[in-house]
Formats: structure tokens, sequence, C-alpha cells
């Protein structure tokens, strides 16, 4: 019989894109298993255009609560379903509790929070890998003891989520027209405001593109509106005539939407956030943001980016706000070192 493996999602949007590389090696593996993922509501739509994954389940718990004896009636209910092998990606003690109560036989994960109990397969070499899709994928490698790091750690297949052409009563209700190519602009980043590239930076670029016959499209979550009303201020305060060009869509969009929107795009230009990993699966070119964060840790992983990245000698630091207050590791990445970048990766692509 076919293993049946249940995969306890990460959270965050960008790490569940990643995770898509232990799907697809594991699958390499064994053709016939079957991929059941365990992940919060809001990514299941991003996780159907997964095609390594048979099955959605609800994870219904928020992050950060314990809830112990939920989480035990939930590991009883999924007791039910006869899993052989759980891969935990999270690192919490919590987020391995419930294939515990579940019975599954293997409970594999990253050493993390006091979990040598909970976890009967563990790997305790995570630093050995630089990446976390090395890591993610390292688990598939938990068994061979000649998988001990990023030197030895067998190829892998990047992400690469499906996407579909945008149908037309979407594009007619964003006011977007397919006529000129788009670049897609990743503003936002949840994590806080030392990922945020400048607006009136992403404005500067923006403005470039639309002279030379573009359209923007400022995309993101309602949180990120402002930030994109700001790109686009900046847009109209340098040239009036380039508005019509600059697409304000931020929090109009659900996740599917957003997502062909994105593989209809040219090029995106992203600070380090889920947006990026998105725009990467996508397998569109893109120039990607590192102000406090590494590119040795989360890059973007398509061969098709490029990272700016900072060299403050405080970078990277990898906080939410900068404890200096000044964020020179964002302000030294020019648009015009962005330009540059993005222009070299786009030979093809005609402008006006």
């Amino acid at each position: 019989m076919s293993a049946r493996i249940l995969i306890v999602s990460p959270a965050w949007l960008g790490d569940i894109i990643m995770s898509q590389s232990l799907l697809k090696t594991l699958k390499k593996q064994d053709p016939s298993c079957t991929i059941t993922m365990y992940a919060p509501a809001y990514a299941h739509c991003i996780i159907e255009r997964m095609p390594e994954v048979d099955e959605i389940m609800e994870n219904p718990f928020a992050h950060g609560d314990l809830l112990l004896s939920k989480r035990m009636q939930e590991g009883k209910k999924l007791a039910a379903l006869k899993f052989d092998r759980a891969f935990i990606l999270p690192n919490s003690f919590k987020s391995a509790l419930i294939p515990f109560f579940a019975g599954i036989p293997e409970r594999i994960a990253l050493k993390g929070e006091s979990r040598y109990f909970i976890v009967n397969r563990m790997r305790s070499d995570k630093k050995n890998f630089a990446r976390m899709v090395n890591r993610y994928v390292a688990l598939a490698w938990v068994d061979d003891k000649t998988v001990t790091g990023d030197e030895s750690l067998p190829a892998f297949d990047y992400p690469l989520l499906q996407t579909r052409r945008p149908d037309e009563a979407l594009l007619e209700r964003l006011g977007l027209s397919l006529d000129r190519p788009l670049m897609v602009l990743g503003c936002g980043a949840n994590y806080g405001p030392s990922k945020l590239w400048p607006p009136e930076y992403f404005g500067r670029v923006s403005a470039h593109f639309i002279k030379k016959g573009w359209s923007v499209l400022g995309m993101g979550s309602p949180k990120d509106k402002p930030t994109v009303e700001l790109i686009k201020n900046s847009i109209v305060s340098e040239d009036p005539s380039l508005e019509p060009y600059f697409h304000d869509i931020a929090g109009l969009t659900d996740l599917t939407e957003a997502l062909d929107l994105v593989g209809s795009c040219s090029a995106g230009v992203c600070n380090d956030s889920g947006m990026m990993h998105t725009v990467a699966a996508a397998g569109v070119p893109q120039v990607c943001i590192f102000g406090s964060t590494s590119t040795l840790y989360t890059p973007p992983l398509s061969d098709r980016a490029v990272c700016v990245e900072s060299t403050q000698p405080c970078h990277p630091c990898f906080k939410r706000t900068c404890q200096y207050g000044h964020y020179n590791c964002l302000k030294e990445l020019t648009p015009e070192q962005v330009i540059s970048s993005l222009e070299k990766l786009l030979p093809a692509i005609p402008t006006a």
C-alpha cells in the first residue's frame, strides 16, 4: 500500500510555498504516496495549486494557542485516517502535539522546542543547512546518514505553483488590461517595517517602467493599502500623466486571484515577503529587496530572481524594527540599483 503522509504546514505563506520543495522530493521518492497538507484555512487556495498535494485539511489552531484538550481531540480525529508518517515543519512544541495524539508511527521534524518525546525521528543538524528550504528537504532524507549538510543534500526542485489566465470578469472589476507588460510590486511584509523598502523608491522604479510602456500593479492585503497609496502619490507628484498606468489593487483580490494576476506579469519588485515567494513560484522575473534579512536563509527560489542586499555592518539583524531607528539597510538599496538589475533580467520584454 502507498504511504499516507501528513504535512503539518508552516503558518506563513512564504514558508508554505517553500515547503513545496519537500513535497516534490517525497513524491519523487515514492510516486504512489498520498500527501495531506494540514494547513491554516487562508492558505488552502494556494496549496490547491500544488499538484503534489492530494488532500488539504484545516489546521484550526491560531498561532500561539496551546489548547491542549482540543489538540488531543483533533489528534483522535486524525487517528482514524491512519497516516504512516508526519512531517512537522514548524519548530514549536505544540505543532507536534496533534501527530503525537493521532498516534502517527513516524513523526519527523527538525530539532525544536524540547519535543524529544513527541517527535520520534528528529534532525538535530539544522544549522548545517543555511536555507530554510534546505532544512525542509533534508527531512526527506532523515534516514540517510550521508546527508549531513548543504553540500551533501541531493538536488531538488524549486516550488512551482500552477497559474491560470485571470478571467475577464476579474480584469474588468479591477480596471486592468493585459495589453501592456505588467509589473507587480510586493511592497508589503507582515513581519515588520525592517523589511519595507521606502514607498518613494518603489514609486521611482514604477515611474521608470511606466514611461517605457508598462503598467504597474500595487498588490497586497488591505493593510498594505496605505503603502500602495504612498507609492501612487509619489508617482503622480512626479508626473500626473503616469497615474492611469498604476493600479492600486491592494485588498481587492483573494490569494488565488492574486496568484493568477502575478502569473500574468512580466516582472516584479518585492520585499522579502510572501509575495516574493509567490512571484518566484509563478516563474516571474523579479528583483528582491533584502535589508534586515539575509539571502542565505530565505532567498527567492527561482533562477529568474536577482537579490539586492544591504552592506550595513548591522546586517542581517532579523529584527522587526530598526534598533537604531535609521533603516539604512533599506535606504542604501537605491531605485537605480533595482532598475539596472531588473533590466538585465528582461532583454526580451518589449517597451514602448
